[in-house]
């Protein structure tokens, strides 16, 4: 039995398959990496390993640089995630990128799903922290986990929750229409740019949760959510500068679904840096935060030097911007 493979993006029944009894993120299914797809045309694959009963996977995209290939998670939070620990898998991962000819690859790790069995520490480098909620807890629980303007906020759910839009049409093209707007307004990263296309698809998916909300049947805000049995997900919060009060709100809405689904754990997501206003938020939302690390792996020291070197960029250091020869 083969132990590595690559499962392509149209193998979808392949793809769902090698996901089952392994704790995993919307980022790591196919309808995420196909969304990706859709915007970035990087190959993607769920890289899948089998040996002995272990089971690991990490969905990866193959990028080209100067006729060399090295390899990226898609968007989010993902990378490996496996069904027990497994300290060899490093060797049998580096044998595996060393017959693909890989230069080098960035994984980002779900903190809360990752094993760290799988990696060397040496190659983790942490960026900021993502927050968690425990959704085990009882609602009542949950609520006296708020600051106390939230706690303000939350007491009224009710009754703003008889207004909340649920209409995918609607909400969908409220959704596309205000997308860029409000990444300019809030200074998004360009990384977040998403294609219409890949933005459409999201919204089409079964395992993404949908709401709105606004002032007389207007659409000022909705609050885009995926989830998977292991993890439910923040995804998208898009609104008019007179919806962003209805943030929190919102939030509780989609808490309040993973629960009546029975998923354990919501992701909220971090902050743009260690500690700004919006990870500060996060954690007034009642959520305990874990670090977020990415692997930073070169996997032909020979290759990556002389691709650094071409750009004028020094290859020793891997604390910043990697791989150092995509740096713009």
């Amino acid at each position: 039995m083969k132990m590595h493979s690559l499962i392509p993006l149209e193998s979808e029944s392949e793809w769902k398959d090698a996901l089952k009894d392994i704790r995993h993120s919307f980022y790591h299914t196919r309808e995420s990496c196909y969304a990706m797809h859709l915007t970035t045309g990087y190959r993607t694959y769920l890289y899948s390993f089998e040996h002995e009963g272990i089971r690991i996977i990490c969905p990866v995209s193959e990028r080209e640089f100067g006729g060399y290939t090295d390899i990226v998670t898609p968007y989010g939070f993902s990378g490996f995630a496996g069904n027990e620990d497994y300290p060899g898998f490093q060797n049998y991962w580096k044998e595996f990128v060393k017959e693909k000819k890989y230069v080098c690859g960035y994984i980002s790790l779900n903190p809360a799903l990752t094993n760290s069995t799988y990696y060397s520490g040496q190659d983790a480098y942490k960026s900021t922290n993502l927050f968690y909620i425990d959704l085990k807890l009882s609602l009542t629980e949950l609520f006296e986990n708020l600051d106390s303007n939230r706690k303000k906020i939350i007491k009224n759910f009710r009754k703003y929750e008889a207004g909340f839009i649920y209409d995918r049409n609607i909400l969908t093209k409220f959704f596309t229409d205000n997308y860029y707007d409000f990444l300019k307004r809030i200074n998004a990263s360009q990384a977040n740019y998403f294609s219409k296309e890949t933005l459409e698809y999201i919204c089409s998916l079964e395992n993404v949760y949908m709401v709105g909300t606004g002032t007389e049947g207007r659409t000022e805000a909705v609050y885009l959510f995926a989830y998977t049995g292991s993890e439910g997900l923040c995804l998208f919060n898009v609104a008019l500068p007179e919806g962003r009060q209805y943030a929190s709100l919102l939030l509780w809405s989609g808490l309040k679904f993973f629960r009546s689904k029975k998923i354990p754990l919501m992701n909220l997501g971090g902050g743009i840096k260690e500690d700004d206003s919006v990870a500060l938020s996060k954690e007034r939302f009642g959520a305990y935060k874990l670090p977020f690390y990415n692997l930073k792996e070169i996997y032909d020291k020979e290759i990556y030097e002389k691709l650094c070197l071409q750009k004028g960029f020094k290859s020793d250091d891997k604390s910043g911007y990697f791989p150092a020869y995509r740096k713009s």
